[in-house]
């Protein structure tokens, strides 16, 4: 700390000292000097006041390398504590609402009968994305539908959205990027919370958050969660539109900081599910078990830091169609190591990685049944070239035994100045083609054929974004393209799984509109998305047009909020009513009251009633050649929902 007069004095030893300040408010202020040994040196350090509207930066940390996200020079979507604090009670039981109101993803229902759910980024399709927590695979190598509707948001601090493209930092299957999902930390007092909510369609949700406080270096936070839901027909139709679900789940994690860069944690975790859903000639149940954990650890060596991760993961999934069960085994493992070094000039990272997956069928042998070893090298570094200039650069070289060795490289660049910022970033990702897709979680393995050799794919993606930042308001617009080589598609008219010769493209624009006036803020967002298939067609479930206005009020004794999404028309795939969607609006409220510590809180969501079958049935005639019963889902299927309920920290 710095005495009255700012000035403060360290003991180093000889040599060049590389010296930085850091206030909030403030512009990192950072200098150097050579001291001899027996002898003084003085450095004087000026701190500018940082931009309006950059009081509180957020820190992200997606590209391996922590750094508050206005000097971040790859592009990142994230959503804060505070935006997890405000969706937190519309869907305690899991995140997708949370990341379907992000202007770069899309949750796309695969499963109306089990709810299963895969996130699209920016048009291009759900096996493309990877998900992550705290920056490794906890949920295997292409998660599928289950993860994203059985995590808890309450367990959440952050969630970091890597676009373009993630291979380069993250690896193959990141083809249109990455979801990294960050933990919550213990606070430095002990913290508890207590959350209960119940829906008037049979859903209820219970969890509980509680941390200790650093104690001899050590800390916990422990997790405990459960989500029980009737199944049922809400348009009496003969077909569940809300699946039945019992879910229960219990995380605790481990953390040690000596205060001297030694650090280290540890997390495991277990869920148990149920799933059923459909109708009573064509139904489908879902029983899956998962246990999962990691170790994480970092120590400074020397001038470098060296840091570490490995994961364990096994999942058991059971699925009961009509006609037969569907048993698989998925397991995987990963390690990785890091060196890196943080100077006035830049911040570089080297690192090996090493990644297991396998996916078994125990009982009946089935297609999707594979296991893939590969050993990686990575690099990043990030360079400020001036005051107003920083550049970034990625690459990681994959190697499998089947395919060879693949190259991903990134590059990305910043120039900001005032309250003006631009960016622009381009890479290229690889993927490992595997039978995992979106139509293969809805209908299942046994019917699939493949007709091989199935060639790797590759994305080449770039996008630009514009920023204009104030103490009040954020204003942004950014325009993106990928184009995906050699895609590995399924040919839903044979249900066949082949590589398609041309290339599957996409490219749109997003704008983001932020106001914030004292107790009041809104936020508005529109998307046009355009992705075309190998075939020349549009591909299906995307809207080229969407839109949102979320409006709220704040205050001392709570928040209120109205809440409206726009989705424009939908190409439709093997759907026997109609080839294109109908546009449709939702409008959503959401109140919380705080008496004391004590929140209550009511949300009435899908208030305009919006339903599929409102236009068409939900069910076919006859079932599809790959044995799916049911259309595609392109709107809301459970209607208009109200959930209440209580949250107390303690």
């Amino acid at each position: 700390m710095t005495d009255t007069a700012g000035i403060v004095t360290l003991t180093v030893p000889p040599g060049k000292v590389a010296v930085a300040v850091t206030k909030d408010g403030y512009e990192m202020g950072a200098g150097g000097v050579t001291v001899a040994a027996g002898q003084t040196g003085n450095i004087h350090l000026v701190l500018t006041p940082r931009a309006a509207g950059q009081d509180d930066p957020t820190v992200v940390g997606s590209t391996r390398i922590a750094r508050r996200m206005d000097e971040q020079a790859v592009p990142l979507d994230v959503i804060t504590r505070s935006a997890v604090e405000d969706t937190l009670t519309i869907d305690p039981g899991t995140v997708v609402t949370l990341l379907d109101r992000m202007r770069s993803v899309r949750a796309q229902m695969t499963s109306p009968e089990l709810g299963l759910t895969m996130l699209r980024i920016r048009g291009l399709r759900g096996q493309y994305t990877r998900l992550f927590s705290d920056g490794i695979p906890l949920d295997f190598d292409r998660s599928g539908g289950l993860p994203p509707v059985q995590l808890s948001p309450l367990d959440l601090a952050q969630v970091e959205v890597l676009t373009d493209g993630a291979s380069a930092i993250f690896g193959m299957n990141a083809l249109s990027g990455s979801i990294n999902m960050l933990s919550r930390r213990p606070a430095a007092v002990p913290s508890r919370e207590f959350l209960f909510s119940q829906s008037a369609t049979g859903g209820t949700d219970g969890a509980l958050w509680f941390s200790t406080p650093p104690t001899r270096n050590w800390s916990t936070a422990t997790l405990f969660g459960g989500t029980w839901q009737d199944e049922r027909d809400i348009d009496d139709d003969g077909w569940s539109d809300i699946p039945g679900q019992s879910r229960g789940t219990a995380r605790t994690r481990v953390f040690y900081d000596n205060r001297r860069g030694k650090s280290a944690s540890g997390t495991a975790g277990v869920t148990f599910e149920k799933r059923s859903g459909g109708s009573a000639f064509a139904h489908q149940d879902l029983e899956s078990k998962e246990a999962d954990g990691a170790l994480f650890g970092q120590m400074p060596w020397g001038k470098y830091t060296l840091s570490g991760a490995a994961t364990l993961f096994v999942q058991s999934r059971a699925r009961d169609f009509t006609d037969r069960r569907e048993h698989e085994r998925r397991q995987s493992s990963t390690i990785e190591i890091n060196l890196s070094q943080r100077t006035l000039r830049n911040t570089w990272l080297v690192g090996i990685a090493s990644e297991w997956f396998a996916n078994r069928t125990p009982t009946d042998p089935l297609p999707s049944a594979y296991v893939y070893t590969g050993p990686s090298i990575y690099a990043h570094d990030e360079l400020p070239v001036t005051s107003w200039l920083t550049a970034s650069g990625s690459a990681r070289l994959d190697y499998h035994l089947d395919d060879g060795a693949h190259l991903s490289p990134r590059g990305s660049a910043l120039v900001h100045g005032g309250p003006w910022a631009a960016r622009i970033s381009g890479g290229r990702s690889y993927s490992k083609p595997k039978q995992l897709t979106e139509e293969t979680e809805a209908a299942g393995f046994a019917g699939l054929t493949i007709i091989g050799p199935l060639d790797p794919e590759y994305a080449d993606s770039v996008s630009a974004d514009l920023t204009h930042t104030t103490r009040a308001s954020i204003v942004s617009v950014t325009v993106f393209r990928a184009q995906v080589n050699h895609p590995t598609l399924v040919d839903r008219t044979t249900y066949t799984l082949r590589t398609q010769e041309q290339p599957v493209k996409s490219g749109g624009v997003e704008l983001l509109g932020m106001l914030r006036k004292a107790a009041f803020s809104v936020t508005g967002t529109y998307t046009y998305a355009r992705t075309r298939e190998a075939d020349g067609g549009e591909l299906a479930l995307t809207p080229r047009h969407s839109a949102s206005v979320i409006a709220a009020v704040t205050g001392a004794r709570g928040r209120i909020g109205v809440e409206y999404f726009f989705t424009g028309e939908q190409q439709l795939d093997r759907n026997p009513y109609r080839s294109t969607s109908e546009p449709y609006s939702v409008i959503n409220l959401v109140g919380e009251y705080r008496i004391s510590h004590v929140r209550l809180f009511v949300n009435g969501q899908n208030l305009t009633n919006v339903h599929q079958t409102h236009w068409d049935p939900i069910a076919r005639s006859a079932p599809d050649v790959d044995g799916r019963w049911t259309v595609d889902p392109w709107a809301p299927l459970a209607g208009r929902i109200v959930n209440f309920g209580i949250r107390i920290p303690f």
